[in-house]
């Protein structure tokens, strides 16, 4: 399910999380191959790809620059569809010679056209019972309605010939509206006769249908009435107050289109189709996720479906889900269960996509937001789930204070400011907490920060009893990163920190625990000459039996000493804020998971940073992993992997990090399953949407088997959430 505001619940399926293009503007939907299973085709700069949401299996068709027109129509009459594209200038036709990876024809129907090919629609305007192509040359001093009609040969010459040239308008469909025989073709906001000559014979009339509407538009037709006659809907798509409304056909009677409203503040609605099902006349109308010319980004894009089985008397409206939004998208039979999915993708981020109708709620949707505290003195690095008072439950540490399992009444913990990791440091079975001092001074809580680290052993916390004990001063300004595990020969521990100005030269220090905890300050020294200071993992990512770290863009290899050897891991991601390992792909090898952080801190703009996977490949040390990104969202700030649901294969978990907007920048906590055994595709499910989060987004059991989220959040300083399963 995608949203919270639907009437129905549905997912959404992320085909591939960054298609290899600049932008992606064109989509359709059907049979290509014949081979029994719908595809989803989708153009923009960069490219015309292929997906099968049957198998999930995807591919190129071929490069090139992709305007938003496109569809699939039988060209050459061999009872197969072939796809009809605008791209760089060109209307061509295409068709796969051996399948979809196989070559493709590619056969020219316009070689020059007056502008960007925005919208395409095969159709027989002459009655002939061959397939013309009418098309709308956009954006251009000269933007024109055209016919395309090749002379009996499709992989011919075709000949253009105008409808109009001139005006410029979006949104174009053909009906026969005046029950003459011959279609007529609808653009934008008008409607063009074809003149005595026929449709071939020069400039058509033009008639106004909808005088209030502006020039870019989404339109379709459909009989709501019952009299026989096609109306025509229209949505204004390239704007955030958009009208959509239904004009009924009344030419018979001399009076034109009669406007019926039914939907005002639209936000860049550019999908609309219409269907007729049981004596139902359906719209169906989709907001975009970004439009074009400086849209901000709608957080809250909405798919509708509008319904009525009185003529337009009265009408039904149903949101189907909100919070995703796309763009030019199809209901179509994607996987042949007799229901339509909906195809669509994100144009600003190419995200080609899916969403499919379900019967109850998925129960990763199922989460319950609790604020355990609302009022926190000051802002945490980290947040911890460790058992603090050793009654077998999971509590949580986050600044200098704990919470207790279940009450999560909050408690200080005594002399620290920061906690950052927690262990079982002396052996005891019963973990410790490893935290910084203040700095000296009276500033602001941000100067309070520091690298000077204890740990501190919990004797009788319900009544503020801990042991403190020294570790020593790192060299950095505070630790952004932290690590206890058996990194030592012998399997003795390690604490690997790393600092938040690593990439002012601050490489990361390892801290060897000695025999005896207590006996400090511990011995340190430099780790790697990396530039990385988020979050360590312990991981034999070699498979020769030790364990190596993973950091961020790097991964070290234990040389069985206590040193380490840094390799490259990620390539192209220089500011990873936090990772997690998860073996993907099933092939025994821990393969990475990583949250990019682009934060632009002069402008206050949170860029959309990539949420990946890095496949572990069989020499590892052998450059840069393969990348598969997941989604893109806001500042993937926080990661995390479980398994939620019970079904033996880990989630991706990950909050957004906006920390330009104080209480009101929207930022959403995401689950993620996986929907193939590669690892391409991905369900969604969001599950909250209003609190921002760092280092967080982490899973708590909160008892034998039941897990929770907890997080909290940079500029949300106050709060510490749980999200708890119900």
């Amino acid at each position: 399910m995608f949203g919270d505001m639907a009437d129905e619940c549905w997912d959404y399926l992320i085909l591939e999380g960054a298609a290899p293009t600049r932008n992606l503007g064109s989509c359709a939907v059907g049979d290509v191959d014949s081979d029994g299973q719908a595809e989803v085709l989708t153009g923009g700069h960069g490219g015309l790809l292929w997906y099968r949401p049957a198998t999930l299996e995807r591919g190129l068709v071929t490069e090139g620059e992709f305007e938003v027109g496109l569809e699939l129509a039988d060209i050459d009459g061999d009872g197969r569809p072939e796809v009809v594209a605008g791209v760089a200038g060109e209307i061509i036709w295409l068709k796969p010679a051996d399948g979809m990876d196989g070559p493709w024809e590619r056969h020219v129907i316009e070689p020059e056209t007056l502008g960007g090919t925005h919208d395409l629609v095969p159709c027989d305007i002459d009655g002939d019972g061959v397939l013309e192509v009418v098309a709308l040359a956009a954006h251009s001093p000269t933007p024109a309605v055209l016919i395309y009609k090749h002379g009996g040969d499709p992989t011919g010459a075709w000949e253009r010939h105008i409808v109009q040239q001139g005006r410029f308008a979006e949104g174009t469909c053909v009906a026969d509206l005046d029950d003459d025989g011959r279609l007529e073709i609808i653009s934008g906001p008008a409607w063009y006769h074809a003149p005595p000559e026929g449709p071939l014979g020069g400039p058509w009339e033009r008639h106004e249908y909808a005088f209030g509407f502006r020039e870019m538009c989404r339109t379709a037709t459909l009989d709501v009435t019952g009299d026989g006659r096609p109306d025509i809907v229209a949505v204004e798509s390239e704007y955030p107050d958009g009208h959509l409304c239904w004009f009924e056909n009344r030419l018979s009677e001399g009076e034109g289109f009669v406007e019926h409203p039914l939907e005002r503040d639209l936000v860049f609605a550019h999908s609309l189709h219409t269907w007729r099902k049981e004596g139902m006349a359906h719209f169906f109308v989709a907001e975009m996720a970004k439009g074009g010319w400086g849209a901000r980004y709608n957080l809250d894009a909405r798919l509708l479906q509008f319904s009525t089985g009185d003529g337009g008397l009265n009408w039904g409206r149903k949101v189907l889900g909100s919070g995703a939004g796309t763009h030019e998208a199809v209901p179509f039979d994607l996987d042949g269960d007799g229901e339509w999915e909906i195809a669509g993708k994100e144009w600003h981020h190419p995200k080609p996509h899916v969403f499919k109708r379900r019967t109850r709620p998925s129960p990763l949707t199922r989460f319950r937001h609790r604020l355990i505290d609302r009022d926190k003195p000051y802002t945490a690095t980290d947040i911890l789930a460790v058992d603090v008072d050793g009654d077998g439950r999971n509590d949580i540490a986050c600044g200098a204070w704990w919470y207790r399992n279940p009450g999560w009444e909050r408690r200080t913990i005594p002399g620290i400011y920061q906690v950052h990791t927690a262990c079982d440091i002396d052996g005891d079975g019963r973990d410790e907490i490893v935290a910084t001092k203040r700095a000296p001074g009276e500033g602001a809580w941000y100067e309070g920060l520091s690298s000077e680290l204890v740990w501190l052993k919990p004797l009788d916390p319900l009544t503020g009893e801990w042991a403190e004990h020294p570790i020593g001063t790192g060299t950095g300004d505070w630790p952004h990163g932290s690590l206890v595990a058996p990194l030592l020969p012998g399997g003795r521990l390690a604490l690997v920190i790393g600092y938040h100005n690593a990439a002012q030269g601050h490489p990361p220090d390892i801290f060897e625990v000695p025999e005896d905890p207590a006996d400090g300050p511990w011995p340190m020294r430099r780790l790697a000459e990396i530039n990385y200071g988020e979050e360590f993992l312990a991981c034999d990512v070699d498979g020769d039996g030790r364990p190596d770290l993973v950091a961020g863009p790097w991964w070290l290899r234990s040389k069985g000493d206590g040193t380490f050897e840094p390799h490259i891991l990620a390539e192209g991601y220089d500011d990873v804020a936090r990772a997690r390992i998860m073996d993907v792909n099933r092939d025994g090898r821990p393969d990475v998971v990583l949250g990019e952080e682009v934060l632009d801190k002069e402008d206050g703009r949170t860029a959309f940073s990539r949420l990946a996977w890095f496949e572990n490949p069989q020499d590892p040390t052998a450059g840069p992993w393969k990348e598969h990104v997941i989604d893109k969202v806001r500042c993937p700030h926080s990661v995390e992997t479980a398994d939620l649901d019970g079904d033996g294969r880990p989630e991706v978990i990950c909050g957004e990090h906006d920390p330009s907007k104080p209480y009101r920048n929207r930022s959403r906590l995401f689950i993620y399953k996986q929907a193939d055994e590669a690892g391409t595709a991905w369900y969604r499910y969001e599950i909250d949407h209003r609190f921002e989060h760092h280092d967080g987004a982490k899973v708590i059991e909160l008892e034998s088997g039941r897990l929770g989220i907890m997080s909290h959040g940079w500029v949300d300083s106050i709060y510490v959430h749980l999200w708890e399963p119900y």
